[in-house]
């Protein structure tokens, strides 16, 4: 018999598919009020050509369109992180509810692998040089990317890729819970290599949660401590710790009293090493972000005919969590913007008609003089373009200047502190015994990897300063893009005022959405930036890339250029000079020690300020590239706006002075137009009010 409880919990993973899937119909749903919308302007538009001309609200149509295409494109991209050997693949397997990725050996998939929605059960393997892409069956792939475990060993050890020649692979698999939306990034171990590390941390920001699979026979361990700190924390990611093997601390000890004291020994381990990494907004989210699991026991009870349940795995718990995630926390937020973009529509569309209606029965004299009499606002808003503009190029320039100094200087004075900073990272001192063995070449590996692990921190902590500084000035432009927008808008107001004879009428939109809409795109493309992606489909996928372009930018390419430039003279020079005087007899440990950090801090002292300088150009353009790509979207946003208005008077004044205008069958459309699209918006209102009521 399933108990109640059991079967409260036995489809919880069934619920998740169902959720993830009511998510998707409801960014589905918001997409098609949205393209009615959109179309009800582009046909009012048409119509107006032949009527009293359009009313400039081609800016308001390609945005719709934008983020109409951009819900219906979602993805949930859930990234795996976590050293090898820690069940990853499995978990995985446990989470989709099928034996995808094969974890029979260790370590699993020895490549990056992206798991996403296909007809066919198939992988797509890309290279990283000019090869095709190449597909294969999945059995293929199985066997030709799965390695044995003395073998991963080696290369571990050796600090080599499996497959130094794989880029990544797709696997595209037929599953419920992949046709809705979700992409799963399988990583491999994250002590695989440092190039390889890279690669995996390189996802991390376009990713919407990151799942980090810990163990627990081997808790928090140096290297997991390492990234946990260097890589995840303060960047404003949300990360669920999974500990995986959890039955697995039974099978240690005897009785039942030994289990709950061992599990509850290792439970004060993970909560004194994760806690810091669970803090939002200055609350402990520990119980809704660490979960215990048994992976093989919920994959296995998921395997099942009928499906077993998940109580007593931790994935029931987990699941929850995630559902209420991805499919509550992120859904409605996103539709928070996307209902506030109809809002918007719906004041400019207001605005335009309620400024159209009085002027429908004027001369056309009388009309180009009106016009000509609000050409002094017209200059107001043309000088506020460009104040802003002169705003963000300064503010480009400061930072980019300001961080490609900052990053010389931090990088030419690395050997100032590599006394104390290497230390963590310095091969075993048992390792020198591998000198007398004979075996220089494999501590040179040990040494160089050191040396990589060294260099790829303070990279990361280098640019984690970076984005810091990257989010103060984006904050500094969004409370200036507000500024900004407050007057614009008074100026647009008394254009109306003139045109009209009277005050514009006011609508029962928030005083936040008579804010321009080129001035609420600003705002939410600097939190895009900021860490709020909630705005990512109102501004463009585009924008979600940028602080991506940062991070992987400085901690990939000139990270690696650094790495390949050093130590091309590194191990070959005086470090390896300094090597071959360690074998021609016996020496003191420490003395080693010394020694070969002696060299390594000469050698640094002359050849990193060289190579700092002429990377330094790099991260300029790269900073310039983020705010340029803002000044341009900001500057055509606010043209846009400025010539709409412009064409919605011309517009009219043309057609009065080529046609007769029936001023009954115009105001009658006018006044259709802004009901329908009243309407409109009110449909999505209630949409969204549904919503939070519980049907997601």
């Amino acid at each position: 018999m399933v108990t109640s409880v059991e079967q409260t919990h036995h489809n919880e993973a069934d619920r998740f598919i169902s959720d993830v899937e009511k998510a998707k119909r409801a960014r589905q749903e918001f997409a098609e009020y949205l393209s009615q919308m959109t179309q009800t302007l582009v046909t009012s538009e048409a119509e107006g050509e032949k009527a009293s001309g359009r009313l400039g609200l081609e800016q308001d149509i390609a945005d719709l369109n934008n983020v109409s295409e951009n819900l219906r494109q979602g993805l949930f991209r859930l990234l795996v992180l976590g050293d090898m050997k820690r069940g990853k693949s499995t978990f995985l397997n446990a989470l989709i509810g099928e034996k995808v990725l094969p974890a029979d050996v260790n370590p699993c998939t020895a490549v990056l692998t992206i798991v996403r929605y296909g007809n066919d059960k198939q992988v797509t393997i890309h290279f990283n040089d000019s090869k095709s892409p190449e597909t294969l069956d999945f059995l293929t792939f199985k066997q030709r990317y799965t390695i044995p475990p003395d073998e991963a060993k080696r290369l571990e050890e050796e600090g080599k890729q499996a497959f130094p020649d794989v880029n990544y692979a797709v696997v595209e698999y037929p599953l419920d819970i992949l046709k809705n939306g979700v992409e799963f990034i399988d990583s491999p171990g994250l002590n695989d290599t440092e190039a390889r590390n890279n690669l995996t941390l390189g996802y991390i920001n376009n990713c919407h949660a990151i799942l980090f699979v810990l163990s627990a026979t081997q808790q928090c361990t140096k290297e997991e401590r390492r990234y946990l700190e260097n890589y995840l924390k303060d960047r404003g990611l949300t990360t669920f710790f999974l500990i995986n093997g959890w039955d697995l601390i039974a099978n240690k000890v005897d009785d039942e009293e030994e289990i709950e004291e061992a599990q509850g020994r290792i439970r004060t381990v993970f909560q004194s090493n994760l806690t810091p990494y669970c803090q939002v907004n200055g609350k402990n989210l520990y119980e809704r972000r660490v979960f215990e699991l048994n992976s093989l026991g919920a994959l296995k009870a998921r395997r099942n005919q009928p499906p077993g349940s998940l109580v007593g795995t931790g994935f029931d718990r987990f699941i929850l969590s995630l559902d209420t995630f991805l499919t509550e926390e992120r859904i409605i937020a996103e539709l928070l913007k996307v209902k506030g973009l109809a809002r918007q529509t719906y004041q400019h569309v207001h605005e335009a008609v309620e400024r159209r209606l009085p002027l429908l029965d004027k001369g056309v004299e009388e009309l180009r003089q009106k016009i000509k009499n609000v050409e002094p606002q017209f200059k107001q808003l043309v000088e506020i373009r460009d104040k802003f503009k002169d705003e963000i190029h300064t503010t480009s320039e400061n930072y980019a200047n300001g961080l490609a100094d900052d990053f010389y200087h931090y990088f030419s004075n690395l050997s100032n502190t590599l006394e104390t900073d290497f230390a963590p990272y310095q091969p075993n001192l048992k390792v020198f015994e591998l000198l007398k063995a004979g075996k220089r070449k494999e501590f040179e590996q040990k040494l160089e990897q050191a040396f990589k692990q060294y260099f790829n921190d303070k990279m990361a902590a280098w640019s984690k300063g970076a984005e810091q500084k990257l989010k103060e000035a984006f904050s500094q432009l969004a409370q200036s893009a507000e500024a900004y927008g407050d007057v614009y808008s008074q100026i647009t107001d008394k254009i109306s005022e003139k045109l009209t004879g009277q005050p514009l009428e006011t609508t029962t939109v928030s005083s936040e959405d008579k804010s321009p809409g080129w001035a609420r795109w600003a705002g939410t493309a600097a939190g895009v930036l900021l860490g709020n992606y909630a705005g990512a489909a109102l501004v463009g996928m585009g924008v979600l890339n940028w602080k991506a372009l940062i991070t992987q930018f400085i901690t990939l390419v000139v990270a690696n250029v650094i790495l390949i430039e050093f130590f091309g003279v590194f191990l070959g020079g005086p470090i390896g000079m300094a090597l071959a005087a360690m074998v021609v007899g016996p020496i003191q440990l420490a003395a080693a020690r010394n020694q070969l950090i002696k060299t390594a801090k000469a050698e640094m002292k002359k050849s990193l300020p060289k190579i700092a300088k002429e990377q330094a150009w790099k991260v300029y353009n790269s900073v310039k590239e983020v705010f340029d790509n803002f000044e341009d979207e900001v500057n055509q946003r606010i043209n846009s706006d400025i010539q709409s208005r412009k064409t919605e008077l011309d517009e009219l004044l043309a057609q009065k002075e080529y046609r007769e205008i029936d001023h009954k069958k115009e105001v009658e459309r006018l006044k259709a137009l802004n009901g329908q699209i009243f309407a409109q918006w009110n449909c999505i209102e209630a949409a969204y009010d549904k919503l939070l009521e519980g049907t997601i």
